[in-house]
């Protein structure tokens, strides 16, 4: 006669030959059921391999926010060296020793050096666009505020690099970079030019807005003005790493209100 098993295998498959006394030998291998009731807690109702599951999910949450933390502090260190010395000079040797851990680890959460300077540029670039959006999409100032404000985001951002004030470190990622371009992956290149994209179409938002609110004269020549303000945000880093100072970009961007904005707003 044939026993039914889970595997449609046999009774005798598992238990192997009858005895000469034509008793049955028990089975050497349980069956799915036997092996259930064998593993089961019964002081939390779930089988051992559920509650085994549970813990090691438990143990591996503070690994997971770990690696989070570490990945975040790579990239960090890898900005703020990248705009000080460059691509060429940001490795991850220094990165490593800055912040105590081996180039593996480094290479573990990023692979190569390429994937992370893309990934600190797109960051980078993201952030900055978001702030520049926040001062020329801004319906409620005018572009003489806007022109402020822009100086004081800026301000910010050179202060953060140069806290001493008079110096000629550079002080933005996509200025620095934009000098070592033919290095950098086509991502990051995309995501470089896409800056001046995304501040030309926000000042375009901001000079329609001010034309049509009647803040700027009918004859404001529109398109000129979007051009030189779109370029003036975008070269701001450049005046002020040459001029070893941020006086230089509150020059520009003041001399920019007198000559140019005060003539055609109202």
């Amino acid at each position: 006669m044939r026993g039914d098993t889970a595997d449609g295998k046999t009774l005798e498959a598992h238990a192997g030959t009858r005895p000469a006394g034509g008793g049955r030998v028990k089975s050497a291998v349980a069956s799915p059921r036997m092996r259930l009731s064998h593993h089961t807690d019964p002081h939390r109702g779930k089988t051992l391999s559920q509650t085994e599951k549970t813990a090691k999910t438990d143990k591996t949450a503070p690994a997971t926010r770990q690696r989070s933390s570490m990945y975040d502090s790579i990239k960090d260190v890898a900005k703020r060296l990248l705009i000080a010395h460059g691509y060429h000079k940001t490795t991850f040797g220094v990165i490593a020793k800055e912040l105590g851990i081996t180039t593996t680890n480094i290479h573990y959460h990023f692979g190569n050096k390429n994937s992370l300077v893309e990934e600190v540029v797109k960051d980078y670039v993201a952030g900055a666009t978001e702030g520049q959006k926040k001062i020329w999409l801004d319906e409620t100032m005018s572009l003489q505020d806007k022109v402020q404000a822009e100086i004081a985001f800026n301000r910010n951002l050179f202060r953060k690099y140069n806290p001493n004030g008079k110096t000629r470190k550079p002080w933005s990622l996509i200025g620095r970079l934009r000098l070592e371009s033919d290095v950098l992956t086509d991502e990051a290149r995309a995501a470089l030019a896409g800056f001046t994209t995304e501040i030309h179409g926000a000042v375009e938002f901001a000079v329609a807005h001010a034309s049509r609110s009647g803040e700027l004269k009918r004859d404001t020549p529109k398109e000129d003005l979007i051009f030189l303000l779109t370029h003036l945000i975008d070269s701001l880093s450049v005046f002020a790493q040459d001029a070893g100072g941020f006086e230089r970009v509150e020059q520009f961007m003041n001399s920019f209100s007198r000559v140019v904005l005060a003539k055609y707003t109202k």
